[in-house]
């Protein structure tokens, strides 16, 4: 028997509609979550007075918020979202989500 080994994992999932499965590969902060912090979050989280005290300016910062803080819970709260102009869309909460249970990775 031979055994191959991937380098990057994936995971199958059903989509928001149900109309199937897709592979969603791993997701890393320097691709996938920062982006999204500087569109959503860096505004008022940023700079040198940052909202609530709060700079996600860096990925040690968003990674200890994401993972022991309360980051990701205020993100999917649709009675107290992050950001406060409206949850962002399921696919980019889900991008954090999938960041958590991936280990929060850095960089490919």
């Amino acid at each position: 028997f031979i055994i191959i080994s991937f380098s990057q994992c994936t995971k199958e999932t059903i989509d928001e509609n149900g109309s199937g499965t897709e592979i969603v590969d791993s997701v890393f902060y320097d691709t996938d979550i920062k982006p999204l912090i500087d569109a959503h979050c860096i505004s008022c989280h940023g700079g040198s007075s940052p909202s609530a005290g709060l700079n996600l300016s860096t990925y040690q910062v968003v990674k200890f918020q994401a993972e022991f803080g309360t980051l990701i819970n205020r993100i999917n709260n649709s009675q107290f979202p992050m950001p406060v102009s409206g949850l962002m869309t399921a696919d980019n909460r889900g991008k954090f989500d999938k960041w958590l249970a991936d280990g929060f990775l850095e960089t490919k």
